[in-house]
């Protein structure tokens, strides 16, 4: 018998169909956003080269500025940018002044297939820059727009060039900015996909996540596990004008886009 016939395993389907994996709890990653904003972890003048096993990478600027410098070019950037960009390119940034940057990856899926991305010239993607006043500008619309009753949430999907026809950020993962006005609510809902919530602005925001509350504390990370009922509420404001600083701000990564691809997204209200 060859080395090759002596790896072959055979599972009965009663092992190897329904397969049970442990149940994921929602999580608030405070400790976390704590350690990274702390007086005593400064970065100012500091540089961090990397090259991720990833098919694309998802950064936000969350204070600071500084350069991206990658494939021959340079991209300054500031705090309230966003990046997207092919993965497994040799990146160098580099911090003019005390800067926190928040990445998402796939490179855990990657890691669990054993593949690694392929070169720039056949990336999905290609360099984005989500510049801040472009943000602002369009938040200013997304805040002002009408909610029909059946309208998921007040959200705005990021998108690129190559991947506008698509509807997402990456081809697997999905980039949305979502915004709850004072008294609105994103009702509660599920879906498929997993999904990361980074609180940009906290307001007077919370989301309820398989039956826990959780309060939007800015640059704290809200994981919501796949499948589990959750929703977003902002307390009505008392008095005054509605301002920008009353209106809750977040921005989600959901590993969404096999699920869109794969017609599998299964939203539905909880």
């Amino acid at each position: 018998m060859s080395i090759h016939a002596e790896r072959a395993r055979y599972v009965p389907v009663e092992q190897g169909f329904n397969i049970a994996r442990p149940a994921l709890a929602p999580h608030a990653f405070v400790a976390e956003a704590r350690r990274a904003v702390a007086a005593e972890t400064p970065t100012g003048g500091e540089q961090l080269p990397c090259t991720l096993a990833a098919s694309g990478e998802i950064w936000a600027v969350l204070q600071g500025s500084g350069t991206l410098e990658r494939a021959g070019e340079a991209l300054a950037w500031q705090a309230g940018d966003m990046l997207a960009l092919p993965g497994g390119i040799a990146s160098t940034w580099r911090a003019a002044d005390d800067a926190v940057l928040w990445l998402v990856t796939d490179e855990p899926a990657l890691a669990f297939l054993g593949v690694r991305p392929e070169t720039i010239e056949r990336a999905a993607i290609e360099d984005t820059h989500y510049r801040r006043d472009d943000i602002a500008r369009e938040l200013r619309a997304l805040y002002d727009r009408a909610m029909a009753p059946d309208t998921p949430g007040r959200a705005l999907f990021m998108a690129s060039r190559r991947t506008e026809r698509l509807g997402t950020c990456l081809p697997a993962m999905t980039l949305t900015l979502n915004a709850v006005r004072p008294g609105e609510a994103q009702p509660a809902h599920r879906h498929n996909a997993a999904a990361l919530v980074l609180c940009l602005r906290e307001a007077r925001c919370a989301s309820t996540i398989g039956g826990r509350t959780f309060p939007w504390t800015e640059h704290v990370t809200l994981l919501t596990p796949a499948g589990a009922p959750h929703d977003h509420r902002n307390a009505p404001k008392a008095y005054g004008a509605v301002e920008d600083r009353d209106i809750a701000l977040a921005l989600i990564v959901q590993d969404g886009g096999l699920y869109y691809h794969g017609r599998t997204m299964g939203f539905s209200f909880a």
